[in-house]
C-alpha cells in the first residue's frame, strides 16, 4: 500500500483575546505614525502637533474599545472565510473592504511598481554591458517585475477572494499565500507612506487631510494588514503545503 504524504498541521487562527490585542496595538501604531509624520512635516515643536497628541491620548478610553470590537469582528469574518462561507453579507463586506483598502494599498502598489522598474533598470545595465562585451549572462530565475513587486499589495486587497479560491482574471498572477517574513518586510514602507499622507491635501477643498480621520483609516489599514499577516497568512501557507487541502 502506498504511503500517504504527511499532512501539514494547520496553525490555529488565535484566540479572540489575541486578535483584540493586535487590533488595539495597531491603533496605537496608527496614532504614533500620524503623530510622527505630522511632526516630520511641521516640526516637533509645533503647537498644533502637541494639541493633536493630546487629543489622540484623550480618545483612547473610547477608541481602544472600538479597536477591540473591530478585531473581534474581523476574527469572525476571517474565520467564516476559512470555513468557506460565501454569505451575502460576507461577500458584501469583502467588496467594501477592497474599496476601503485600495486608496492606501493601491498607492503602495504604484510606488512599489515604480521602485521595481528602477531596480530592474539598475540590473539591466550590467547585463547589457556583459552582452556588449560578449560575456556569458547569468541566469535569470526571478519572477517578472510586476508580479514580484505588486504581489503583496494585491494579495492583501484580494485576500477574501483568495481564501475562498474564487477565480480571478488578470495579467498579474497573485500568489495564494505569502510568507509572514515577506509581509512584515512591507511594514516600514507602509509607515513611510503614512508619513507622506499626513501632508496630503484634498484636491476638492485644497485643505490638508484631517489627521483624526487619517488616524482612523490608518488603524483600519494597519490593523487588518497585521491581523492578516500574523494570524491568517500562516494558515493559508499551511493549507497550500498540505496536499489534502
Amino acid at each position: 500500500m502506498a504511503s500517504q504524504p504527511p499532512q501539514t498541521v494547520e496553525p490555529a487562527i488565535g484566540s479572540p483575546l489575541l486578535w483584540a490585542g493586535i487590533a488595539a496595538g495597531s491603533l496605537i501604531l496608527a496614532m504614533l505614525a500620524v503623530y510622527v509624520g505630522t511632526g516630520l512635516h511641521d516640526g516637533f515643536s509645533d503647537w498644533d502637533l502637541h494639541r493633536l497628541g493630546r487629543r489622540l491620548r484623550r480618545s483612547l478610553p473610547w477608541s481602544l474599545p472600538l479597536a477591540v470590537v473591530a478585531g473581534l469582528l474581523l476574527r469572525g469574518y476571517y474565520l467564516g472565510l476559512l470555513r468557506g462561507s460565501r454569505s451575502g453579507w460576507g461577500m458584501l463586506w469583502s467588496v467594501a473592504r477592497a474599496f476601503a483598502h485600495f486608496p492606501f494599498f493601491g498607492m503602495l502598489a504604484l510606488l512599489a511598481m515604480m521602485w521595481g522598474f528602477l531596480a530592474a533598470g539598475g540590473r539591466l545595465l550590467p547585463r547589457l554591458w556583459r552582452k556588449a562585451a560578449r560575456k556569458p549572462l547569468p541566469p535569470q530565475n526571478e519572477a517578472p517585475v510586476l508580479e514580484r513587486w505588486l504581489a503583496v499589495p494585491l494579495w492583501f486587497i484580494m485576500l477574501p477572494f483568495i481564501v475562498l479560491k474564487l477565480p480571478m482574471e488578470g495579467n498579474i498572477a497573485i500568489p495564494q499565500s505569502i510568507s509572514l517574513r515577506r509581509l512584515l518586510r512591507w511594514l516600514p514602507a507602509m509607515l513611510a507612506l503614512l508619513f507622506l499622507y499626513t501632508d496630503a491635501y484634498s484636491e476638492d477643498s485644497g485643505e490638508r487631510v484631517d489627521p483624526y480621520w487619517l488616524t482612523a483609516f490608518a488603524a483600519l489599514w494597519l490593523g487588518d494588514y497585521l491581523l492578516a499577516a500574523l494570524r491568517l497568512a500562516p494558515v493559508l501557507r499551511a493549507r497550500r503545503q498540505d496536499p489534502g487541502t
